[in-house]
């Protein structure tokens, strides 16, 4: 009982906060047109569409080819419920219960179905209005929408003036103090120290200060304090290892088919490559060259020819079915992963959309898709069998390093450039069985400014696709880089859609900020370190979440920044700081998740103490942590984890085993070392768990239950306080 009251009270006592809100109808709509869209022109429109009737050849009276038709449905009323797949005809007939199959020759495989369900589950979105049309198989114009912000170079504007020239410490300020004078608001006060060091440390590192660190910090009387605690994290290898895992959400990282769990055994390399790639601070542009196209780039030495290799990976990592029996289907839908990968990833954009038709609301045509499709195509990277394989390739070593190895030598997942060179090719309605005209390879003409790109004969394009989307020139990449950098630090990116940038995400919030923080990026050679210091050392990234003034009721989304967003700990952060506290954290960098001769994911428990970038990732089984608290999904492009505040986290925190022995195993450290008295004891708890010193109300509750617990219980009396603290919303947010 004591326990039971002291948790409550610190409950209590927590502050109270809510996640920010999340865009949904986008991201539905994007599933609909890449998951469920293609399976219908595929299996289903030659019978259910309106070109199927003016054929006489329409089965049931029941047209799929546009919402009015599906929600209508046919002779045995309407294919789907949104919201109720156990009550839709559509997922009957594809489940092929009793008489109703469909397709008639044979069943989907089961994950066909399941997105099906999902699809209808999650409310049916279809944005189609009308029957579509086939894809157009000829080359035109990027129809009207290019006008839009985001195709259009960044603009170099001057900071606006400001009322109170004394706060901004530079632009950053400036640009966002304007909009709050605009609004009659002013920026809260800059938060405490022990806020400010731990609020630095998670976003740089991912990981808590220690108690020495906090104290240093605060009773360092230099002006320059908090710039020398910035660099010092900058220069810290934990900084690779928490911007790398940021870059490995949005590379879709996954260790592991869904299908059958089949491990992909050389990932880790591509891993280890992003994080030393963050730590080197490789310049972003290099950076994604080398992800495009570094089999291609001459290397000056062989490290560099190694790492280029691995890096091509991020192409290969899509969560592929290696058994699909029809070799060409699975060629183009892999394709279609990569296409999917490069446009959200580097350029925000849904260029998969545009697969069967032109895309509905971007200047995207499906010429453009299939331009870019046509340099893909050309960069094998399966061998097929009954169940296809990836190709390996052996990374250049050096003869020491060769003897050193097994008999097999270092492996990395490779691409093969085609010995023949062949033009893109438009296919109808997306589907591989109905080529219509070639169109020449290339890449979006809405984010391109001149006539066509002119590509070798002899080579894919990938090189030259990947000089585009990494130059200056190329007015979406640096501002999505940006975007992201500015997400991963407040919360919420300048464009709170950070995986789209089309017409259907939204607006930036602060354009002539973006475009500023995206020139002054390039002008600083891509260097990411140099685009977070020039964001965390501005007074807005170190104000307080408390309100200065009534910034809540005039914005309440807090888009104008006039305070810090408290933001929830994502899984990782949240596994390494309990690790930390206890003790059992282990810092060893790199090297492989699992060993080398696990054959599928099924069954495998990690007991790694390593950080949470190292864990294993796989799709079919992620540790119960990293589910509960919102790890991004493995097989998507995840630009903004949800940051959800369930009851299953709570019950998490309670009752999880490793929870329990991590609260034994700090307890244990707290009651090893020296201390003056259980108050002194109390201090480091909670310097060590929740960066800062108790309040008085907080000491003084815990020591009065520490004064009501046993002798010899100390140690069963002090898990209960640390394990109240990880239960703590003061633990989980910054």
């Amino acid at each position: 009982m004591p326990r039971l009251l002291f948790l409550a009270t610190v409950f209590l006592l927590a502050p109270g906060w809510s996640a920010p809100l999340q865009e949904v109808d986008a991201d539905e709509v994007e599933f609909f047109e890449r998951k469920i869209r293609p399976v219908l022109v595929e299996h289903c429109y030659a019978c259910h569409s309106v070109e199927s009737s003016t054929r006489k050849k329409l089965r049931g009276g029941l047209k799929l080819d546009s919402r009015e038709g599906l929600l209508r449905g046919g002779d045995g009323g309407p294919a789907v419920e949104p919201g109720k797949p156990d009550e839709s005809l559509l997922i009957a007939a594809l489940r092929h219960d009793d008489d109703l199959r469909m397709p008639p020759k044979g069943k989907l495989p089961d994950e066909v179905v399941a997105d099906f369900v999902a699809w209808v589950q999650r409310g049916a979105a279809d944005p189609r209005s009308e029957p579509s049309s086939p894809a157009r198989d000829v080359e035109k114009a990027p129809p009207a929408g290019r006008d839009h912000w985001a195709y259009q170079p960044p603009v170099d504007a001057p900071p606006p003036p400001v009322r109170d020239a004394s706060w901004p410490v530079g632009a950053i300020d400036q640009f966002l103090l304007a909009r709050l004078e605009a609004a009659g608001l002013r920026p809260a006060v800059e938060a405490d120290r022990a806020t400010l060091i731990r609020r630095l440390s998670f976003d740089l590192t991912g990981l808590p200060p220690t108690p020495e660190e906090i104290d240093s910090f605060i009773h360092d009387p230099a002006p320059v304090a908090y710039e020398r605690l910035v660099d010092r994290l900058l220069g810290s290898p934990h900084f690779g290892e928490r911007w790398g895992r940021h870059w490995l959400d949005v590379a879709r990282f996954g260790e592991s088919l869904t299908l059958r769990g089949l491990v992909l055994k050389e990932a880790w390399r591509y891993r280890d490559y992003v994080i030393n790639a963050f730590n080197a601070d490789l310049p972003f542009d290099q950076f994604l060259r080398e992800q495009i196209a570094g089999d291609l780039l001459p290397a000056a030495d062989l490290e560099s020819q190694r790492r280029r290799r691995i890096a091509v990976t991020f192409l290969l990592l899509g969560n592929t079915n290696l058994e699909e029996q029809d070799k060409a289907q699975l060629e183009m839908d892999f394709v279609d992963e990569q296409i999917d990968v490069i446009g959200k990833a580097i350029l925000a954009q849904t260029i998969a959309c545009a697969r069967c038709h032109d895309h509905k609301f971007d200047p995207i045509p499906t010429a453009d898709y299939y331009a870019l499709a046509g340099i893909l195509h050309n960069a094998k990277a399966l061998k097929h069998d009954n169940v296809s394989k990836w190709i390996e390739a052996p990374l250049p070593t050096s003869p020491e390093r060769e003897a050193a190895v097994a008999s097999r030598g270092d492996m990395a997942m490779s691409l093969v450039e085609s010995s023949v060179i062949t033009e893109g090719r438009i296919l109808v309605r997306g589907s591989v069985h109905s080529p219509g005209s070639p169109v020449r390879r290339g890449w979006l003409r809405a984010a391109s400014r001149g006539g066509p790109p002119s590509l070798p004969s002899d080579q894919s394009g990938r090189r030259e696709l990947a000089d585009w989307l990494a130059s200056a020139d190329n007015p979406l990449t640096a501002r999505v880089i940006a975007n992201r950098a500015w997400h991963w630090l407040f919360g919420a990116g300048l464009v709170r859609t950070t995986d789209n940038f089309g017409t259907t995400g939204e607006a930036p919030s602060h354009p002539e900020l973006l475009d500023w923080l995206a020139i002054r990026f390039v002008e600083d050679g891509w260097s990411i370190k140099s685009l977070v210091r020039r964001i965390v050392l501005s007074r807005t990234y170190r104000l307080a979440s408390v309100d200065a003034s009534n910034g809540r009721a005039i914005d309440p989304e807090n888009r104008l920044l006039g305070r810090a967003n408290r933001r929830r700990l994502d899984a990782e952060c949240l596994r390494d700081a309990m690790l930390s506290a206890s003790g059992r954290l282990r810092h060893e960098m790199g090297g492989r998740s699992f060993p080398p001769d696990l054959a599928a994911d099924y069954g495998f428990l990690s007991r790694d103490s390593r950080r949470g970038v190292y864990e294993p990732v796989f799709r079919n089984a992620l540790p119960a942590l990293f589910t509960v608290f919102d790890f991004a999904d493995p097989s998507m492009v995840v630009g903004r984890r949800d940051a959800s505040i369930v009851a299953p986290q709570a019950l998490f925190l309670m009752n999880n085993p490793f929870v329990l022995e991590q609260a034994r195993h700090a307890a244990r450290r707290l009651l090893a070392e020296p201390a003056a008295d259980a108050s002194d004891r109390l201090g480091t708890a909670y310097l060590r768990v929740l960066g800062r010193a108790p309040t008085e109300s907080e000491r003084r509750i815990t020591l009065d239950f520490l004064a009501r617990s046993s002798a010899e219980d100390d140690e069963e009396a002090w898990s209960h306080v640390v394990h109240a603290l990880f239960e703590s919303a003061d633990f989980r947010s910054l």
